[in-house]
């Protein structure tokens, strides 16, 4: 079984995605576990999330092209162990 990785991001949402449900798909699309770190989301602005995710090397670059894909901007934002927001 292929060994796991965490990727940690910035996602700044449009406006016209802040309804979906993006994190259902990265779960059950791209087999990814989420964590959210941080999150401003507002349906007149667009939005903002930090979020940590976690999958094989192969789902995590499937599911930040996705992302980018759908008009997200995805900047990652480190990758220490012990990181915290």
């Amino acid at each position: 079984m292929p060994e796991t990785e965490h990727l940690r991001v910035q996602l700044d949402y449009p406006l016209d995605q802040v309804k979906e449900p993006i994190i259902y798909h990265l779960v059950t699309e791209f087999r990814l576990i989420p964590n959210i770190r941080r999150a401003n989301i507002d349906v007149h602005s667009g939005g903002m999330m930090v979020l940590e995710m976690e999958g094989v090397k192969a789902d995590l670059e499937a599911g930040v092209a996705y992302l980018r894909g759908l008009g997200i901007t995805v900047t990652e934002v480190g990758s220490e162990t012990s990181w915290t927001i």
